[in-house]
């Protein structure tokens, strides 16, 4: 998808974004570069506003999904009167708003089977009033000879995926990422009762990465990823940046005595994932079959010491892998050769471990306006009794003799190898990705290289161009971003104080171009930071000019200076000062 513009329209704004507020993102008339990957860069001083549209973005997609779902939890049917926190198709937090975007329409509508591809882009435009149903309405419906849409049509004009990741604790943007985990359980268990075949892939399209994900999304992207055989090698920002070169070998454990029981009858909760396909007749393999597969070895045990001399009296399957060219092949043959497969698989089982929830929270959850909602509700259990978990994961890191566990690497190497990862797993997809402040933790040659890197990956083969429509909006208070950013693709936001002393927050394009420019003008025209130096050091000059002005040498006092304060713009200027005023040039 590509956004064309945002307008939120209720009385109270969202959070800080007040009624009114509009963000416009890519001209309707440059649709030729809807499939041109540039990231969004947002861009201000703290408590701008910034994150709130990511957070508007999220809560309306999670409406629209919840609308759209074929596949809804009992509890959810909002025409039982009876049930008070079932879910409103006329109700969303962000309960007013106009959103426009672009997509690629690839299925659902076999009218364009026979049209040229590079006239399916279909011009979306979706509004709600307060208390009523959203509309959705394809704007260049026309040109292909579309009719009324039809429900099931509708969910594949929205995203692919809505993916989000936050570097802090931004529960607002969590929150409705953490609700569509709920749904995709329920809608798991659903198909264990009926004891359908699963696919792991979600049917509610918001997926938020959140630290526990860290490590299966470097797996994910280490085995599948890893082609010698092709010319351009997506991980090489891996190897160049932070080092790493491959792995060594990794442990997956996997719980497999989870019993839920639905009328007096016991279903096994991995038994969607785990049967015999030949003996059923199906045309399908077990997932965790699949894992066996590509393992080293594996074997099942009752009692697995998680901690010295502290056995968990459960079963579980432990698959030991020693990783070389023929796993990395079982792996991309069992997985399809598509990463996202092996990832998906990972998250469902990562989503599995909030089957202790009871009902009463679940339903609470899905009515709740509560934005801390991680906090009241456990989503991860203590090791020993989640689902999934992996250990002795080990890598080949440059310049090292010996493998290090992951564990080992630092919050920047994680935080790197995270977004950068996330992003290469739903690249060939029709996503939208909201990622908030993804550089935080960067040093400041890994801050001036990320794009670049996110661009890398992203790049396609020539022969599929045109066939990925992606959006990305990244919002950041790093310097580095802004400048490998066209101003075209940059809003700077800012809260303008108005005559009731109430706030507004004001988005714009910046008035320079910005790709380019150097870090110093940037954070003068856009966080109004004049001095380039920290206000500490400007102190120490401030006083060595009181020193001078009380009458102490001035060439005593520069030299002084000169051996207590490194290079700066600040300090140039100030002694350049002095120099006309005590000792001018004739």
């Amino acid at each position: 998808m590509k956004l064309l513009r945002l307008k939120i329209n209720q009385e109270e704004g969202f959070n800080s974004l007040f009624n009114g507020f509009e963000i416009n993102f890519l001209q309707s008339e440059n649709k030729d570069k809807a499939t041109v990957f540039n990231p969004y860069v947002l861009a201000g001083k703290n408590g701008s506003g910034k994150s709130n549209v990511l957070e508007a973005l999220s809560e309306i997609f999670y409406h629209l999904d919840c609308i759209y779902l074929s596949n809804k939890p009992s509890y959810f049917d909002e025409e039982d009167e009876n049930n008070s926190n079932s879910f409103d198709s006329k109700t969303s937090r962000v309960d007013a708003y106009e959103l426009e975007y672009l997509t690629f329409i690839t299925e659902g509508f076999p009218q364009l089977s026979n049209k040229k591809e590079e006239i399916h882009k279909a011009h979306i435009y979706i509004s709600k009033q307060i208390g009523e149903r959203p509309k959705i309405k394809w704007k260049n419906k026309d040109e292909f000879g579309v009719d009324e849409l039809l429900s099931h049509q509708i969910k594949f004009l929205l995203p692919e995926y809505v993916v989000g990741y936050a570097s802090g604790e931004n529960e607002t943007l969590s929150f409705p990422f953490f609700k569509s985990r709920f749904i995709q359980y329920d809608a798991y268990y659903s198909n264990l009762i009926t004891e359908s075949i699963i696919d792991p892939s979600p049917e509610s399209s918001l997926i938020y990465v959140d630290k526990s994900y860290s490590q299966f999304i470097l797996l994910t992207n280490l085995l599948m990823q890893t082609n010698s055989e092709l010319e351009k090698d997506v991980l090489s920002p891996f190897k160049e940046y932070v080092g790493v070169e491959a792995i060594d070998s990794f442990r997956l454990i996997i719980k497999t005595d989870i019993v839920k029981e639905y009328e007096n009858k016991k279903f096994p909760l991995l038994k969607n994932l785990d049967f015999d396909a030949q003996s059923q007749g199906k045309n399908t393999s077990s997932y965790i079959e699949k894992l066996k597969k590509c393992a080293t070895t594996w074997y099942e045990e009752d009692n697995y010491d998680f901690y010295e001399n502290e056995f968990n009296n459960s079963s579980f399957l432990i698959l030991d892998y020693k990783v070389n060219n023929d796993t990395l092949k079982a792996f991309q043959f069992h997985f399809e050769n598509n990463p996202l497969k092996l990832f998906e698989l990972f998250q469902l089982l990562l989503i599995l471990e909030i089957h202790s929830v009871n009902q009463e929270s679940k339903n609470n959850t899905y009515a709740t306006e509560n934005i801390f909602l991680s906090e009241s509700i456990n989503f991860r259990p203590i090791e020993s009794r989640r689902v999934l978990n992996i250990k002795n994961f080990e890598i080949k890191k440059k310049g090292l003799e010996k493998n290090i566990y992951t564990k080992a690497l630092s919050d920047g190497e994680h935080q790197f190898l995270h977004s950068l990862g996330l992003c290469l797993l739903f690249k060939d997809t029709r996503s939208l990705f909201l990622l908030d402040e993804p550089e935080t933790h960067f040093n400041p040659s890994w801050k001036a290289k990320f794009l670049s890197s996110l661009r890398f990956c992203f790049e396609q083969e020539e022969e599929n161009s045109n066939e990925t429509m992606r959006e990305m909006l990244i919002t950041t208070h790093s310097p580095f971003l802004i400048s490998d950013t066209d101003s075209n693709y940059v809003r700077v936001f800012n809260k303008k104080k108005k005559k009731n002393k109430k706030r507004k927050v004001i988005c714009k394009k910046p008035n320079f171009q910005t790709l380019g420019a150097s870090i110093n003008d940037i954070t003068v025209e856009i966080f109004d930071k004049d001095n380039t130096i920290g206000d500490y050091a400007l102190g120490i000059i401030d006083n060595y000019e009181k020193r001078i002005m009380s009458g102490e040498n001035a060439i005593k006092i520069i030299k002084e200076m000169n051996k207590e304060i490194g290079d700066s713009l600040e300090k140039t200027i100030f002694i350049n000062k002095i120099l006309n005023k005590f000792h001018p040039q004739k």
